[in-house]
């Protein structure tokens, strides 16, 4: 027999607040809807209420058979909840939601628009244990208050839970589909609800799913709120969520860090790698990039990104460096893009880089033509203020994003290559881009042991510029001292990039 989730023999009222038991709560929502309920059934006279009808309704005939399954449905429901509470709390959570915002939106709309529908029989024509049953129900029921029919809302609400357990087994599915959807049925032909109460309920789970649930709605192989260049994350804690409401500009939330790195080791592996492979040679750059590559894509929260003040991870790990064609003041600048696979290595990435440069060097990457072209149209603020629409929703065409380096999970550049040492570079608000890395200068540094001797060791710097937003600074922390390991280490690199580091 299967083992129940939550142990409920040691549920109290002292601890009914706690984390395994919390979602019990959601059960008050029946109590309160009921008193609610029978106070509007109490309050307002039918002579107040608003008849609803349908001209589907006079082509539905009566039948009494029908009853069994309208009853059937305190059997669905009971044995639903209780299973999603024994076995699977998430879809009980799921469809009391859905029936919460039901009950919240159903009492308003029978206190500001009461409903009466008089489709009811004056008599039945035949006597048997079916008209027996819906004579109490008549009785029992008032035909006031059924338009949405919650009858329907909250069935759909409980499917929806079922069909959406990806372990159950296709043909219990089928069944239990077949069995709510003869409930919904059963109200029009044993009269209880008009057609219009029906499809009013339809809606309005509808509205509700989306509401509460819209965001994990698949439309092909992206789900609602995905963009095309990241996958909204869904299940981000609080303060990550309310920080983007709170400050929306990029700019507005850098942190800067700085890394030294000992490349001692380093320089020898270069040297020997080189002697080793003279056809694919590497440099001290291409080790940089390599490992930001690699920490991207070992420490997924650096490739997250905000837009439109919400958090997305992206789904693909780039880089993204300036080349300068000819080393003078007006020596064009293009822009070099490199896309990191699982099975890449630094090799692999060595060679990208050279392929970029070589390719930078003699011809326009598409971006700058992009750009040129559009230097060329009329209308600059109308273009960039299109522009920046099209980039805060993700709308822009993905031959933009694949050409712009402000799209990618990191921009580089390396300062060194100019004599220069680090400094700092802000982030932009335009693109995706959360990540800035500088590398400076290689440099002889001192370093003292704890007996004051001093030893000169070779270090190169590295700056960073992060989006403060998209993680926490403990994470950032660790995931420098992993770019210092991969730097100090680019053995370690010889390995896909998918494979972890122990």
């Amino acid at each position: 027999m299967k083992k129940p989730v939550v142990d409920y023999r040691k549920l109290r009222f002292s601890n009914i607040t706690s984390k395994e038991y919390r979602h019990l709560l959601m059960l008050t929502g029946w109590l309160i809807y009921f008193i609610m309920y029978f106070v509007t059934e109490n309050l307002i006279p039918v002579s107040k209420c608003h008849v609803v009808h349908s001209r589907v309704d006079d082509i539905i005939p009566f039948n009494e058979y029908f009853v069994l399954f309208y009853v059937s449905w305190y059997i669905f429901m009971v044995w639903s909840l209780l299973h999603f509470m024994l076995y699977d709390i998430k879809s009980f959570v799921r469809a009391e939601k859905i029936i919460i915002g039901m009950q919240i939106i159903a009492v308003i709309t029978y206190i500001v628009w009461p409903s009466v529908q008089l489709l009811r029989p004056d008599h039945f024509e035949r006597e048997n244990f079916c008209t027996w049953m819906l004579g109490i129900l008549y009785w029992g029921d008032t035909p006031t208050g059924v338009c949405p029919s919650l009858h329907v809302g909250y069935t759909l609400a409980v499917l929806s839970a079922w069909l959406l357990i990806k372990e159950l087994k296709a043909w219990k599915k089928l069944i239990i589909t077949a069995w709510g959807l003869m409930i919904c049925v059963s109200v029009l032909f044993v009269k209880q609800h008009s057609f219009t109460d029906v499809w009013a309920a339809v809606v309005l789970y509808l509205f509700l799913e989306l509401l509460l649930f819209g965001r994990d709605i698949k439309l092909g192989k992206r789900r609602l709120g995905d963009r095309r260049d990241g996958e909204l994350i869904r299940d981000l804690d609080a303060m990550h969520y309310i920080m983007p409401l709170m400050y929306p500009n990029r700019c507005d939330n850098e942190a800067y860090m700085k890394l030294s790195v000992d490349i001692s080791g380093t320089e020898e592996y270069i040297k020997k790698f080189n002697a080793e492979h003279p056809d694919n040679r590497i440099a001290i750059w291409d080790v940089v990039i390599a490992a930001a590559l690699k920490l991207v894509k070992l420490r997924p929260q650096m490739n997250r990104f905000i837009a439109n003040q919400t958090m997305y991870q992206r789904n693909c790990v780039t880089a993204a460096f300036t080349v300068k064609k000819e080393f003078k003041d007006d020596g064009d600048e293009t822009l070099a893009r490199i896309v990191a696979e699982d099975d890449d290595t630094l090799s692999s990435i060595s060679r990208k880089v050279r392929e970029q440069i070589a390719l930078c060097k003699t011809q326009d990457d598409e971006s700058t033509e992009a750009m040129n072209f559009i230097k060329k149209l009329p209308g600059k603020h109308l273009i960039g203020l299109i522009a920046r629409f099209l980039d805060r929703h993700g709308w822009m065409p993905q031959s933009v994003i694949a050409t712009d380096p402000y799209q990618c999970s990191v921009v580089l550049t390396n300062l060194g290559s100019l004599g220069m040492n680090i400094g700092y570079h802000h982030l932009m608000n335009w693109g995706t881009n959360s990540i800035f890395i500088i590398m400076g200068t290689k440099q002889y540094k001192p370093h003292f042991d704890q007996d004051g001797n001093v030893t000169m060791k070779r270090e190169l710097d590295l700056a960073f510029t992060i989006d403060e937003r998209i993680s926490d600074g403990f994470y950032y922390g660790r995931s420098l001292k992993l770019m210092k390991k991969l730097v100090e280490n680019p053995e370690l690199m010889e390995r896909p990039f998918s494979e972890d580091i122990l």
